[in-house]
């Protein structure tokens, strides 16, 4: 059977189509509704990315801005703070570069907290400095707020360690995010169920992202799916690999050996590598990321912290 071009151009473009196990690159075509930071802990650049908007800021360009990072050091952390009962917002917390997440941390610890702030009706991201959190002269919703992150930081530790211990002989954990433990899009669920449902995503040391789910009968964390390699990850250090949620079936990982952003998700079928984006192709010429962290807009904002 003879195909005429026509024909051709349409299977190939079939092909093409859908999600599948694809690792092609997209042309920017990342994530809407993204308030990405990228920084480099080496020349302590830092760039703001707007992923509906498709533009970068230079954060650093503004010495009065708290969140200026200029001659510094740090390393990012997303905190999804309960600001009421069952309502949460994303913040960034650019912890100093000594300080060991599951300690305790004390205003002295952290350079900023950012978050989005509602500017000429607009919600734009700002940053409080650490000094709002001494507690001298601190408000008690600003000492609550680090009395909540010293939680989240102590259960990040804790998580670690829980995952590390179940990783195959030979393996060493790089970093992990837990996806649909604390799942606020929704109604909320009991504990029980969240557990259940909740993927941990564990990056080792050799590039190999391996699936964990607790065992309903056991308890423990055990292997959900086969694991799988991350393209252009080969020697993962935990300070240099950032994974953040995107959705509800995914998260996105940044590399700063490969210079790539990835996205693992899963859309009702085992987890894989989905998309990924060349940094250099949509962040400023020469910059050179190590870390990043990211926030989504939810509608509940711009509590007091």
């Amino acid at each position: 059977m003879k195909l005429t071009n026509t024909a051709l151009a349409l299977l190939t473009a079939l092909f093409l189509v859908g999600c599948g196990n694809s690792s092609t690159e997209e042309k920017l075509n990342l994530p809407d509704g993204k308030t990405l930071i990228f920084f480099d802990n080496a020349s302590s650049k830092q760039y703001l990315y707007d992923t509906t908007e498709d533009k970068s800021e230079d954060m650093n360009a503004d010495s009065t801005k708290n969140y200026n990072m200029t001659n510094k050091n740090g390393k990012l952390y997303v905190w999804n703070h309960e600001i009421s009962e069952g309502k949460y917002e994303e913040k960034i917390v650019m912890l100093k570069d000594d300080y060991t997440i599951g300690s305790t941390l004390t205003y002295e610890n952290f350079h900023y907290l950012g978050h989005f702030h509602e500017e000429d009706n607009k919600h734009v991201f700002a940053a409080h400095a650490s000094s709002e959190f001494d507690p001298v002269s601190s408000s008690v919703a600003k000492k609550n707020a680090l009395v909540a992150l010293n939680k989240s930081l102590s259960e990040h530790a804790d998580v670690k360690k829980e995952i590390a211990e179940v990783l195959p002989s030979g393996e060493e954990l790089c970093n992990f995010f837990v996806l649909g433990e604390d799942d606020h899009d929704h109604a909320k669920t009991s504990n029980k169920t969240e557990e259940e449902t909740a993927a941990h995503l564990a990056l080792t040391k050799t590039g190999k992202m391996y699936i964990f789910k607790e065992d309903n009968v056991t308890k423990k964390l055990t292997e959900s799916q086969s694991a799988f390699s991350i393209e252009g990850i080969t020697a993962c250090e935990e300070d240099k690999v950032s994974i953040i949620k995107n959705d509800d079936h995914g998260v996105l990982l940044f590399s700063a050996e490969s210079q790539i952003l990835y996205l693992i998700d899963s859309h009702g079928e085992d987890f894989h590598q989905h998309s990924k984006w060349t940094g250099s192709k949509f962040l400023p010429t020469g910059f050179t990321p190590t870390q990043l962290a990211g926030i989504s807009e939810s509608d509940e904002q711009h509590a007091d912290h």
